[in-house]
C-alpha cells in the first residue's frame, strides 16, 4: 500500500500522530509532501506546543522518502490513497487542476477545534471533533509510543500533589480557569496552573513549562486533570491517561473508537460537585484505585498509541470506499 500525505508546514496534533503512525506502519510507503520539516527538524522560533521544539518522537527521513514526481504518479495511480490536512487542500485542488478527470481515494483530515465547514464531494472526511452522527469517520488524537515512554520514564515520582493540571485559557476555555480556582480552595496540596494563552495565533504562554518539567510534575500527582480547552479532544487527554495516577476528566460529548471505559480505566465528571466526590472516594488510594491507573495505561496501549489508531484510520477508510 503507497500512501500520499498531503501536509501542512504548521503543527497541528491530528494529521501529525496520523502521519507518525502511518509511517511506523507503512515506512517509506507513507509519502508525506511537502516534507513537513517541524517533524524532522522541529520549531526554533516562537512559542509552539512543546512536542514540536525536539520532535524525538517522529521517526528520521533518513533520505528514504521519495517526494520527487509526485504529480506523474498521481497520474500512474502509484498512490493507494491520498491523504490531506485541511489546510493543504489548496495544494490538492492545485494539482488536481493538472489532472483533469483522475479519480483518486481522497481523505481529508479535519483536526481542528471546531468542525470545519467542508462542502460535499467525493471523499472521506475523518475528524477530530465529532459524536459520529455528521458523516464522517471519528479521528480523535492518539499517543506517540516515545512520548508514552517519556511519560512512563517519571512514573515512580513519589507523590507530592492531590490533584494535577498544568495547561492554559484562552478565550475558548475560559470554564477553565473557574474551575481550576474551585478545585484550589477545595484541595490547597494540588498543582494547578491556568496560564493565559496569546491572541496571536500559534502562539503559546511564557508561564508553560517545559516538556520534561510538564511530565514530571504530572506524574507527582495522584490525580490528573483533563478539561475540555477550545476543543474537548485535547493533547493533555492521552498524556494524562499515560501518567501513573488516577486520570479523571470532563465529560465529552465525542466519539471515541474503543473508548476508556468510566471507572474502569478513567473517571468521569460533569461538574464541580461530582468532581469534589470522585476525588475525596480516591485520594487516600485503594486498590480500586491502582486498578483504574493500571486499566488507563494498558486501554492506552492497546488502542490509542498513533500505531493502534492508523490501524484504525486504514480500516474505516478501506471500508468507507469499498462501500
Amino acid at each position: 500500500m503507497n500512501i500520499l500525505f498531503l501536509t501542512h508546514s504548521s503543527p497541528n496534533y491530528v494529521p501529525d500522530f496520523l502521519l507518525h503512525g502511518l509511517r511506523k506502519l507503512l515506512e517509506e510507503k507513507v509519502v508525506d509532501y511537502p516534507k513537513k520539516e517541524c517533524l524532522y527538524s522541529g520549531l526554533q522560533d516562537g512559542k509552539h506546543p512543546e512536542i514540536y521544539y525536539d520532535p524525538f518522537w517522529f521517526p528520521a527521513d533518513n533520505g528514504k522518502i521519495d517526494r520527487d514526481d509526485i504529480e506523474n504518479r498521481l497520474k500512474n495511480h502509484y498512490f493507494d490513497y491520498v491523504i490531506c490536512d485541511i489546510h493543504a487542500l489548496s495544494l490538492f485542488n492545485s494539482m488536481l487542476d493538472k489532472l483533469p478527470g483522475i479519480q483518486l481515494k481522497l481523505v481529508i483530515i479535519d483536526g481542528e477545534d471546531f468542525p470545519a465547514k467542508i462542502n460535499p464531494g467525493s471523499f472521506v472526511i475523518c475528524r477530530r471533533e465529532t459524536n459520529g452522527t455528521d458523516y464522517s469517520i471519528p479521528l480523535p488524537m492518539s499517543l506517540p509510543e516515545e512520548i508514552f515512554n517519556r511519560i512512563s520514564s517519571y512514573k515512580d515520582n513519589p507523590k507530592s500533589y492531590s490533584i494535577g493540571f498544568l495547561g492554559s485559557v484562552g478565550k475558548h476555555s475560559e470554564s477553565r480557569y473557574t474551575l481550576i480556582e474551585e478545585i484550589a480552595s477545595y484541595y490547597p496540596d494540588s498543582l494547578l496552573q491556568a496560564a493565559p494563552v496569546s491572541e496571536t495565533e500559534g502562539k503559546h504562554p511564557d508561564e508553560r513549562v517545559g516538556l520534561d518539567s510538564y511530565y514530571d510534575n504530572l506524574q507527582r500527582c495522584r490525580a490528573v486533570l483533563t478539561l475540555r480547552g477550545a476543543g474537548y479532544d485535547t493533547l493533555r487527554f492521552w498524556e494524562n491517561a499515560a501518567c501513573n495516577a488516577l486520570h479523571v476528566s470532563e465529560t465529552m460529548p465525542l466519539f471515541i473508537p474503543d473508548d476508556f471505559e468510566d471507572k474502569r480505566d478513567i473517571i468521569r465528571f460533569s461538574d464541580i460537585d461530582q468532581l469534589r466526590k470522585v476525588i475525596d472516594s480516591h485520594l487516600s488510594g485503594s486498590e480500586e484505585t491502582d486498578q483504574i491507573i493500571k486499566s488507563s495505561n494498558q486501554h492506552l496501549k492497546n488502542y490509542h498509541l498513533t500505531t493502534k489508531r492508523a490501524i484504525y484510520f486504514l480500516d474505516r477508510i478501506k471500508r468507507a470506499f469499498d462501500n
